[in-house]
C-alpha cells in the first residue's frame, strides 16, 4: 500500500480559525510552505480547510507532478466551494481528483478509509497464477495504477501445489473441516488444501493473488474454491479466473469495509431483480456455510452460503479500467436456490428496471460488496481517473 500524506489547505486569512484535526502531517497557505515536502510514491490527501485555497492546491500537484489527489471537504470556512474550484482547476492539466465532502471534520477516519482504498490499488503487487504471458487486461492495470503482475505459469504453479508446506495444508484442513459442512466424502480435501498452501506462501512477497482456475481443475479435477474462500476471508485478496478487473474492486472493498467482496456471474434478470452466483465467496460473508460439487465441473469443492448482509452495493469494472458500473441493491434471497447456477446465489433488487444491467454493465463479473459504498466509490473512482456509471434510468 501507498504511504498517505495528509495536507492542510488553509488561507492565511482563516489561518487562526480554522479547527484542530488529528492525523494531518502539515498545514500549508502560501508557496513558500509547499517547499521540502516528502510526497513522493505518496496519495497526497488535500484537507481543503477554507476558502481561498484552490489554486495553492493546484500549484502544489502540478509542483510535484502529481497524477491524482484526493479532496476532502467540510462544511465550514468556504471549504466545499474551494474543494469544487480545486477540482476544476486540476482537471485542466490533466490530474486527476475527487471530492469526499465529510459532515464534521471529526470524521477523518473515514476520510482515511476512502485514501487507503485508494492506496492500496496504488503500486498494488499482484500474482497471475496458470498464465504464461501477461494480457492486454494486465498490462492496462499495470499502467493505470503503478503496479506490478507477474504470471507464474501452469508448470510452475503445479510445482508449487505439489510441494506445499504440510502444516499449511493440514492447518487447512482442520479448519474447513469445523467451519463448513462437507456433504460427501472429504478425500479431495487435501488437494484444496495444497492449493491454499501454495497461494498463501506467495503473501509474503504480492498483495494478492489471481488464478486461472478453469485449466487447472480441468486437468487436475480438483477447485480452487474453498482456498479462496478461506484467503479472502483472512483478508487476503484471492481473485478466481485470473480475474483483475475483480481483483480491482475486491481490494478496494476490503480496506472500504474489512471484507472482500464476492465475486458473482450475472445470472437472470426479471422486473427489478437480479440474480447472481458463483462457486466461492468469502468464508466471513456467509452462514450456513456448505460444500457442494463445483457447479461447472461437477468436480469437489464448491461452496455456498447465505449472506449476511441485507443491502449491498454491486461494482463492475471495464477491461481499460476507465469504466465503473455501480449499484445499491437489497438482499431478497440467498443461498443453493437453483441447481442450474453456481453454487452461492442471490436474488438482488435494484430498486429499478434489472434490465438497465443490459446496457450499462461494464463487464459481467460484478463484485458485491456489504452495505451501500456508492458515495466511497463516486470518489474513489473520479480520483482513479474511472467514469461512473449508475445503474438507474436515464432520463
Amino acid at each position: 500500500m501507498r504511504r498517505i500524506v495528509v495536507l492542510g489547505f488553509a488561507s492565511s486569512l482563516h489561518r487562526d480559525r480554522i479547527p484542530m484535526v488529528e492525523g494531518v502531517d502539515r498545514i500549508v497557505s502560501t508557496i513558500d510552505e509547499l517547499k521540502g515536502l516528502s510526497v513522493n510514491d505518496a496519495l497526497v490527501v488535500a484537507l481543503i480547510l477554507s476558502g481561498g485555497v484552490s489554486r495553492l492546491v493546484r500549484v502544489f500537484a502540478e509542483g510535484y507532478g502529481l497524477r491524482r489527489l484526493l479532496l476532502i471537504s467540510h462544511p465550514g470556512l468556504n471549504s466545499l466551494a474551494s474543494a469544487l474550484d480545486a477540482k476544476a482547476l486540476l482537471s485542466e492539466v490533466g490530474i486527476d481528483s475527487g471530492i469526499l465532502h465529510l459532515d464534521d471534520l471529526n470524521n477523518m477516519d473515514h476520510a482515511l478509509r476512502v485514501a487507503r482504498a485508494i492506496a492500496s490499488i496504488l503500486g498494488i503487487r499482484v500474482a497471475l497464477l496458470g498464465v504464461d504471458t501477461k494480457d492486454s487486461v494486465a498490462r492496462v492495470f499495470e499502467d493505470r495504477f503503478e503496479a506490478e503482475v507477474n504470471v507464474v505459469g501452469m508448470k510452475d504453479l503445479e510445482s508449487m501445489i505439489n510441494n506445499a508446506n504440510e502444516r499449511l495444508v493440514t492447518d487447512f484442513m482442520g479448519y474447513i473441516r469445523g467451519r463448513v459442512r462437507l456433504e460427501g466424502s472429504d478425500d479431495g480435501l487435501r488437494d484444496v488444501g495444497r492449493i491454499y498452501a501454495a497461494m498463501r506462501s506467495l503473501y509474503a512477497e504480492y498483495d494478492a493473488t489471481a488464478i486461472n482456475c478453469f485449466p487447472y481443475l480441468i486437468k487436475h479435477g480438483v477447485t480452487p474454491c474453498l482456498a479462496l474462500a478461506r484467503l479472502n476471508e483472512e483478508g487476503l485478496i484471492a481473485a478466481c479466473e485470473a480475474d483483475l478487473r475483480a481483483l480491482f474492486s475486491m481490494v478496494i472493498a476490503r480496506e472500504l469495509t474489512g471484507y472482500s467482496g464476492w465475486i458473482a456471474n450475472t445470472n437472470h434478470i426479471e422486473g427489478n431483480k437480479v440474480t447472481m452466483s458463483h462457486c466461492t465467496i468469502a468464508l466471513n460473508m456467509i452462514s450456513d456455510a456448505r460444500v457442494v460439487t463445483h457447479f461447472e465441473s461437477g468436480f469437489n469443492y464448491g461452496l455456498t452460503g447465505r449472506l449476511l448482509f441485507n443491502e449491498v452495493t454491486g461494482v463492475s469494472v471495464s477491461s481499460d479500467f476507465r469504466r465503473m458500473g455501480i449499484f445499491n441493491a437489497r438482499v431478497v434471497e440467498s443461498g443453493l436456490l437453483n441447481d442450474r447456477m453456481c453454487r452461492t446465489q442471490a436474488v438482488l433488487d435494484l430498486g429499478t428496471n434489472s434490465s438497465i444491467i443490459l446496457r450499462l454493465a461494464p463487464y459481467n463479473h460484478h463484485v458485491i460488496i456489504p452495505g451501500n459504498v456508492t458515495s466511497e466509490l463516486e470518489t474513489i473512482a473520479s480520483v482513479l481517473g474511472i467514469e461512473l456509471v449508475k445503474y438507474v434510468p436515464q432520463i
